[in-house]
C-alpha cells in the first residue's frame, strides 16, 4: 500500500511529539526525586555536624567544671552556664532535624536524660565546693560517677553519629542512582528523538529525490554530451564520398578548432580542400581517393585555420555505404594534434642534442635500470644502446663498488634532488677509469620523482696526472729529507776532519814552534837569535789564530755541544754566543731539561733556531730575544720572540723568504708545524711544534 508523503510527515511529527512529552514528564519526575534525595543528603550532613558540635560542647563543659573546682574562680562557672544554654539549643535543633527518624528520637530522649544527669552532678559538685563540705575522697568518687555518665553520653552520641553515617551513605547512593537514571533517560530519549527525526527526514528527502531523478538524469546526459562536444579538441563530421569531399555536417566545436563555424563548412563545399597545406594537398586527396578500397583511413596533415596559421590535424575517417554497396558518405573524427607534434619534435631535437654530446648522458629509473643511453656513452664505455637498455646501472661499475653506488651515488640524489661525485667505472673491455658525474632527479608534471639523469665526464687522464704529480711531490719531499740528512752528515764529517786532522796538525806545528822558541830563549847568545825569536813569536800568534778559526768553523758546521750533551745545552750555548756576538739580550727558558728527542729532531730544532737568530740580527732591529723550549704532552715546541720592528705579511711571502721556507720545510719533515706572526712596532714571534714520537713512512 502506497502512503502519501504528507501522511508520512504527519505521522512522524506525531510520534516525535509523543516522545518529547514522555521524556519531559519522566525527566520532571526524576529531577524532583533527585532534588529530594539531595536535600536529605544535605540534612544528614547537617545532623552530623550538630552531633559533632554537641560533643564539643560536652567536652568543653567538662573542662570548665574542672577548672572551676581547681581554681575556685567564678568566671569558669559563668562559662559553664553559657555552655549549658548552648547544649539545650543544640538538643532542640537535633530534635527538629531528626523528627522523621524514630530511632534517633529515642536516642535523643536517652541522651537528654544523661545530659540532665550530668548537669545535676556538676551542679551538685560546684555547690558542695562553694559550701566547703566536700573532701578529696568524695571528690574522687564524684569524678568517677561523672566520668561514667560522660562515657554513656559519648556512647549515645557515637551511636547517633554512626546511624547518620549509614543514612548519609544510603541517601548518597540513592541520589547517585537517581542522577544516573535521569541523565541516561534524558540522553537516551533525546538520542532516540534525534534518530527518529534524522531517519524520517532522510526518508522524506529520499522520496523527494526519487521524484526528480529521471529529470536530473536526462538533463545531466544532455549536459555531458554538450560539454564533450564543446571542450574536447575533436570534431565530428560527415562529408561527401567523392569530389572535393565537402562537409555535409560538422559538430559545433569545430569553431574552437579552426575559427570557422560549422555553417561555413556546410555552405562552402571547397573550404576543407582549399586550405590544405600545399605540401600535403596532393598526398591527402590521394589517400581519400583510395578510401573505397580500404573502407577506413587515418592520416595527419597541416590545415590553415582562420587566423592564417597552419596547424596539424589527425583525420580518422570511415566510408559509409548504402545497401546496394555504393558510397553514401564519409564520417570521421578531426583532432588538433599540433601540441603533440610540437612536443614530439622538441623531444626528437633534445634526443639529437644529447646524442651529439661527446660525454656520457644516461637516464635511469628509480630502481637503477637504464632508460636512455646516448652515443657518448657508447663511445666512452663500449656498450651499445641495445646492450645497455633495461640493465641495472651497476653493470658499468666494478663489483666492489656496488655498495658505494647505492650508498653514495643513487641514495644522495634521491634525498637531495642533485648530487656530484667522483666514481670509478668499467668499460666493456674491462678497463677501469675515473669519471666526474652530475646527477639530477627527474620529475613528472605532478612533481613526483620518476628517474635520474646522469651526466658524466671522463677524468681518467686528469686523475693519472694528479697521481703522477702527487708521487712527484712525495719523491721531492723524500729527496729534500735525504739531502738535508746528507748535508748534516757531510757537515759532521767535515767538522770532524777539520777538528781532528787540521786541528791536530796545527797543534803539532804550534808545539814545534814553542819548542824552538824555548830552546832559542835558553841559548847563551840571545842577541844573535833576536830576529828568529821575533819570527817565531809571530808564527805562534798566527798558529793560535788559525787554531781558533778551525774551531769556529767546526762549531759552525756541527756544534759539538749538540752531540755531546744534547739540544738543551746547545740552545743555551747558541743564545750566549748570539748575545756575545750581537749585543742583543737573550733570555732562555727550557723545561724539562731532559727531552727524549731523536738526533734528527734535535738537529732540525737547532738549525731552525740558528736561522731565526740570523734573521733577528739582520732584519729585526731588536734589543731583546726570548727563547722558550718546552715539552707539553707528546709535543715539543720552540718559541722565539723579539721586540723588533715586526715582520710584515709581504715579507713572509716575498721572493726573498727562502729562509722561512727552509724553516717550514724542516718542521714539516719532522711531522710538525711552523708559524710566524709579526706586529708592526711590537716584534715577531716564531713557533715551531713537532711531535715527540713520530712514525715515518719512507
Amino acid at each position: 500500500m502506497n502512503v502519501s508523503l504528507e501522511k508520512k510527515i504527519a505521522v512522524g511529527l506525531g510520534v516525535v511529539l509523543v516522545l518529547l512529552f514522555g521524556i519531559g514528564l519522566v525527566s520532571y519526575w526524576s529531577t524532583t526525586d533527585l532534588i529530594d534525595r539531595e536535600v536529605r543528603v544535605a540534612q544528614t550532613h547537617q545532623v552530623r555536624e550538630t552531633i559533632e558540635r554537641l560533643l564539643y560542647l560536652m567536652e568543653d563543659i567538662e573542662d570548665k567544671q574542672r577548672l572551676d573546682l581547681l581554681t575556685g574562680e567564678h568566671q569558669y562557672l559563668q562559662s559553664f552556664r553559657e555552655a549549658g544554654r548552648n547544649i539545650e539549643e543544640v538538643l532542640h535543633n537535633l530534635t527538629d532535624m531528626t523528627r522523621d527518624s524514630q530511632i534517633q528520637q529515642e536516642q535523643l530522649l536517652a541522651l537528654r536524660r544523661l545530659i540532665d544527669l550530668r548537669f545535676a552532678q556538676l551542679k551538685e559538685a560546684i555547690d558542695l565546693r562553694d559550701s566547703g563540705r566536700i573532701d578529696a575522697n568524695e571528690q574522687i568518687v564524684r569524678q568517677h560517677a561523672g566520668k561514667v555518665t560522660m562515657d554513656k553520653i559519648l556512647m549515645v552520641l557515637g551511636e547517633m553519629r554512626e546511624q547518620e553515617q549509614v543514612l548519609l551513605t544510603n541517601w548518597s547512593k540513592q541520589a547517585d542512582r537517581a542522577a544516573s537514571f535521569t541523565l541516561s533517560f534524558v540522553v537516551g530519549g533525546t538520542f532516540l528523538t534525534i534518530v527518529l527525526a534524522i531517519g524520517g527526514g532522510r526518508r522524506i528527502l529520499y522520496d523527494l529525490s526519487k521524484r526528480r531523478q529521471a529529470e536530473r538524469d536526462v538533463l545531466a546526459g544532455r549536459a555531458r554530451e554538450a560539454l564533450i562536444l564543446r571542450t574536447v579538441p575533436v570534431a565530428m563530421y560527415s562529408a561527401k564520398p567523392f569530389g572535393d569531399y565537402g562537409a555535409l555536417w560538422v559538430s559545433e566545436n569545430i569553431e574552437a578548432l579552426t575559427g570557422y563555424s560549422s555553417r561555413f563548412f556546410v555552405d562552402d563545399s571547397s573550404l576543407w580542400a582549399s586550405r590544405l597545406h600545399p605540401q600535403d594537398h596532393e598526398r591527402v586527396l590521394m589517400e581519400f581517393e583510395k578510401l573505397p578500397l580500404g573502407g577506413a583511413l587515418a592520416t595527419e596533415y597541416r590545415w590553415q585555420i582562420r587566423s592564417g596559421e597552419y596547424r596539424w590535424f589527425r583525420d580518422e575517417a570511415m566510408l559509409i555505404r548504402r545497401s546496394d554497396g555504393t558510397p553514401q558518405e564519409i564520417v570521421g573524427l578531426w583532432t588538433d594534434v599540433t601540441a603533440r607534434r610540437q612536443a614530439s619534435e622538441v623531444i626528437r631535437r633534445q634526443a639529437d642534442i644529447i646524442n651529439q654530446i661527446q660525454e656520457t648522458v644516461i637516464s635511469i629509473d628509480l630502481d637503477g635500470h637504464v632508460m636512455s643511453w646516448n652515443r657518448g656513452a657508447e663511445k666512452m664505455l663500449g656498450f651499445s644502446v641495445e646492450e645497455a637498455l633495461g640493465k641495472h646501472i651497476s653493470f658499468i661499475y666494478p663489483e666492489e663498488d656496488r655498495g658505494f653506488l647505492e650508498r653514495e651515488v643513487i641514495g644522495p640524489v634521491k634525498a637531495k634532488g642533485t648530487h656530484q661525485i667522483e666514481v670509478r667505472r668499467k668499460t666493456k673491455s674491462g678497463e677501469l677509469g675515473f669519471a666526474q658525474i652530475s646527477l639530477t632527479l627527474l620529475r613528472d608534471d605532478t612533481d613526483s620523482p620518476i628517474g635520474i639523469i646522469k651526466y658524466s665526464m671522463d677524468i681518467t687522464d686528469q686523475k693519472r696526472v694528479q697521481e703522477a704529480l702527487l708521487n712527484s711531490r712525495n719523491q721531492l719531499a723524500a729527496l729534500a729529507v735525504r739531502l738535508e740528512s746528507v748535508r748534516e752528515e757531510e757537515r759532521t764529517r767535515i767538522a770532524l776532519e777539520v777538528h781532528d786532522v787540521l786541528g791536530q796538525a796545527l797543534t803539532g806545528l804550534k808545539l814545534d814552534v814553542a819548542w824552538a822558541h824555548k830552546r832559542i830563549t835558553e841559548s847563551s847568545e840571545p842577541a844573535q837569535h833576536a830576529a828568529v825569536l821575533a819570527r817565531l813569536a809571530s808564527a805562534r800568534e798566527l798558529l793560535d789564530s788559525t787554531i781558533q778559526s778551525v774551531r769556529d768553523i767546526a762549531t759552525t758546521l756541527r756544534p759539538g755541544v749538540l752531540d755531546e750533551i744534547g739540544l738543551e745545552a746547545a740552545v743555551e750555548w747558541q743564545a750566549r754566543e748570539f748575545q756575545h756576538r750581537t749585543g742583543i739580550v737573550c733570555d732562555t727558558t727550557i723545561r724539562p731539561r731532559n727531552m727524549a728527542l731523536s738526533p734528527e729532531q734535535s738537529t732540525a730544532l737547532f738549525r731552525i733556531l740558528q736561522e731565526i737568530l740570523t734573521n733577528v740580527a739582520r732584519h729585526a732591529q731588536a734589543t731583546n730575544v726570548d727563547i722558550r723550549l718546552e715539552q707539553s704532552g707528546e709535543q715539543v715546541s720552540l718559541q722565539v720572540g723579539d721586540n723588533g720592528r715586526g715582520i710584515s705579511g709581504v715579507e713572509q711571502s716575498g721572493p726573498k723568504s727562502f729562509g722561512l721556507l727552509g724553516m717550514r720545510l724542516r718542521a714539516q719533515q719532522q711531522g710538525g708545524s711552523f708559524n710566524i706572526h709579526g706586529t708592526s712596532g711590537t716584534g715577531t714571534t716564531v713557533t715551531v711544534s713537532i711531535p715527540l714520537y713520530r712514525t715515518t713512512d719512507d
